[in-house]
């Protein structure tokens, strides 16, 4: 019956961590240029990394959501896993060296979406 009066407290502590966790997950959306499927999954691996726990990039509007622990990773973090990857965004161009690997199909900056 002792244990029973700390029940309450145990029962809140708990609820309490439980909220703080939740809250560090945060939800994002990134404009990625790509053209195809390859693309898609590129640029998905790319992105979905420590921390991440959803992404999925529409071919058509280009645009990726993400959600993702803001006490792991940051959408910085994230946006330069794409670039690296050869991939723009909206705000910053992938580096040369990186886009130059991408294969023929792949060339967004060069042909039209298919």
């Amino acid at each position: 019956m002792k244990n029973l009066k700390y029940f309450p407290i145990f029962f809140l502590s708990l609820f309490s961590l439980s909220a703080i966790a939740q809250s560090t997950v945060k939800e994002d959306t990134l404009i990625v240029k790509g053209i195809c499927g390859m693309c898609k999954e590129r640029i998905e691996e790319a992105a979905f990394g420590k921390g991440v726990k959803f992404v999925s990039w529409n071919k058509v509007t280009d645009e990726l959501s993400v959600a993702y622990r803001s006490d792991k990773t940051s959408i910085t973090e994230i946006e330069d896993r794409i670039l690296n990857a050869g991939h723009s965004t909206a705000d910053q161009k992938a580096p040369e060296e990186a886009y130059a690997k991408l294969p023929d199909c792949c060339r967004y900056e060069e042909l039209g979406k298919h």
